[in-house]
């Protein structure tokens, strides 16, 4: 039996955060820099923009999945292109959480809000709802599928456990233990090791950042290089294979895209403390503007983890405990807005 590849693009905004004094409490400061426009349009030149490109002149089905904070500034720098992924039906819009966040082992409330935040988004730039759900470092564990089957979801990612999947190591397509019409798509941290050296493995799901695919060289390397070992069809072509069996995941697993897992997101002692303090005030949002709670909520994403976490050297100017400062006085802020 010949091989499969459903590819997944990875599209997020990794704002900087503003520097945040004591003296800024109060004062009406953003949390982000007021220039944020400016930035984003420069990130998107460095090659986001000819990536979109590629894959919407290219007629080969692909998965892409935005950040909120992304969406909302590639519809502001670059309507043509919104409207060029709409028209194109080769291309899935994949739902997720608004803000690229670990929100789902923290809030089961404040998860269900960023999933409902992110499919209006969609809707609105795509004028659709997703069926596909990429959840951050694609976590997952039972608990999860009701709540994205309440949303209409039919499918999400996961990791392959090799120890546990035992004789069935090779398979990539299963059942939700809690609900066996929802499918689970499993992937490997392997760089596209499987793919290329694992001949036994016919359903293959590959996963890249907007970074790792120009480090591949673009769109049309990628195909060049993956073509040769599966054919390239979409993840609704993909779930036409009916799963045999049910993989039944109680504690949260995951598995990176790129070079950072959740463990390096929320293991940190910055990280740990941050993210405790960070949900802890959700109680007091929940009756707030929707406005409060999505700056709130924006404060636990993907980048705002990255820097405060010293190892993955992320921040140029400042360090992990700068940034840890600005976001205690950030959560002071928020605490005069309660």
């Amino acid at each position: 039996m010949s091989k499969s590849l459903s590819l997944t693009l990875i599209f997020d905004w990794e704002c900087p955060l503003s520097e945040f004094s004591f003296f800024d409490v109060n004062s009406g400061k953003s949390y982000f820099p007021p220039n944020e426009s400016d930035l984003f349009l420069t990130e998107y030149k460095s090659g986001m923009d000819r990536q979109l490109k590629e894959i919407t002149d290219g007629k080969l089905p692909v998965s892409v999945y935005f950040s909120g904070p992304c969406l909302e500034q590639l519809a502001s720098c670059d309507p043509t292109i919104i409207k060029a992924i709409k028209a194109a039906s080769h291309i899935e819009i994949l739902g997720g959480t608004y803000h690229h966040s670990l929100v789902s082992l923290f809030s089961k409330t404040h998860f269900q809000k960023e999933i409902d935040w992110h499919q209006q988004l969609i809707k609105k730039h795509f004028g659709k709802k997703p069926k596909t759900f990429l959840n951050t470092t694609n976590i997952y564990f039972n608990d999860l599928t009701e709540l994205l089957a309440e949303s209409d979801y039919q499918s999400t990612f996961t990791g392959a456990i090799d120890w546990y999947l035992g004789d069935k190591k090779h398979q990539r397509i299963f059942s939700s233990r809690t609900n066996e019409a929802f499918k689970l798509m499993l992937t490997n941290q392997d760089n596209g090791h499987t793919l290329f050296h694992d001949h036994e493995v016919i359903h293959n799901f590959m996963q890249l950042t907007s970074q790792q695919l120009e480090d591949f060289g673009g769109w049309k390397e990628l195909v060049r290089k993956t073509k040769a070992k599966a054919e390239i069809v979409s993840i609704t072509e993909q779930l036409k294979a009916e799963p045999s069996y049910t993989y039944n995941i109680r504690q949260p697993i995951s598995s990176a895209y790129g070079d950072i897992d959740s463990e390096q997101l929320k293991s940190y002692p910055l990280q740990e403390s941050w993210l405790k303090q960070l949900y802890g005030l959700e109680t007091s949002l929940a009756k707030k503007s929707e406005d409060l709670q999505k700056k709130w909520s924006r404060l636990g994403s993907f980048g705002v983890l990255k820097s405060l976490n010293p190892d993955l050297d992320q921040n140029e100017t400042s360090s992990s405990y700068d940034v840890y400062q600005s976001l205690i006085n950030m959560l002071s802020d928020l605490h005069l807005k309660l």
